[in-house]
């Protein structure tokens, strides 16, 4: 006849030490993530909200960038000159077509590539409608992208047409 080794099942005075110890952890875990969600809709539902000389606008710092709204109404205040002025030298970068400067890389493997430098881009625009409603569009020339912001399409308008450049054979 074999002999069994005698396997102690679960001590009972162990599991009563260890309960309230777990308890007391679980408790703390909880009141973290509670803390924490708490917080988190606090931050998301207080607009910055900057005080102001002029009582009609509000500025609210919407998606890293600062906007007037119209008290009131909640309408976005038209731009000024100079802001129209910021916003198309902006859109310029990004809208140009232009291969000036630009060259092309020849690979080992046989493919060639180019450093846009940030240029040959589409730009998505929202602007607001008659109805107070927000219109999206992409835009990829100057023109489209004055137009859809309501802007003067002059300050726009100050580049050249892309040349072509030219393919290199290899």
């Amino acid at each position: 006849m074999k002999k069994r080794k005698k396997t102690k099942k679960h001590d009972s005075a162990t599991t009563v030490r260890r309960l309230p110890a777990l308890i007391a952890l679980a408790a703390v875990v909880l009141v973290i993530a509670a803390i924490s969600a708490v917080s988190r809709q606090l931050v998301a539902e207080t607009p910055s909200v900057q005080p102001e000389n002029n009582k009609k606008y509000m500025t609210v710092k919407v998606a890293g960038q600062e906007v007037q709204i119209d008290r009131q109404t909640g309408k976005l205040k038209p731009l000024s000159a100079q802001q129209q002025e910021e916003l198309a030298t902006g859109l310029k970068k990004m809208l140009n077509k232009s291969a000036d400067g630009l060259t092309q890389v020849q690979h080992e493997d046989g493919s060639t590539s180019m450093e846009l430098n940030g240029r040959f881009r589409n730009v998505v625009v929202a602007s607001e409608t008659e109805d107070g409603s927000l219109s999206m569009s992409c835009v990829d020339n100057p023109k489209a992208a004055a137009s859809a912001l309501g802007i003067d399409p002059k300050l726009l308008n100050d580049q050249k047409p892309a040349p072509t450049v030219p393919q290199q054979n290899y």
